[in-house]
């Protein structure tokens, strides 16, 4: 993730209807990579081995470089929290 740039994506599947959507961040500017690179890094990237979704619950399908990482919505929580939160709340600005 030292490389400019790099591409953060969130999938989000699940819920009672099933469908996905997707939010998309490229980080190309030094100082965008500064504000992103911190979240990314707090993220628990190895320590997702629970995957199992609740009923009707989310599943989030997280992507950045070479990390991939897919949680629960009952375990976004903390950094995992911020990563999804930051990138829907960006893209939706763009």
């Amino acid at each position: 993730m030292d490389e400019l740039p790099f591409v953060i994506t969130v999938a989000r599947t699940g819920g009672f209807a099933g469908m996905r959507r997707e939010w998309t961040v490229e980080v190309s500017a030094p100082q965008d990579a500064e504000r992103w690179r911190p979240i990314v890094e707090a993220c628990p990237w190895d320590a997702t081995d629970d995957t199992s979704a609740t009923p009707d619950g989310f599943v989030y399908d997280l992507r950045v470089a070479d990390h991939t990482a897919v949680v629960a919505e009952r375990e976004l929580d903390g950094p995992w929290r911020e990563l999804v939160d930051a990138v829907r709340s960006t893209a939706d600005d763009d």
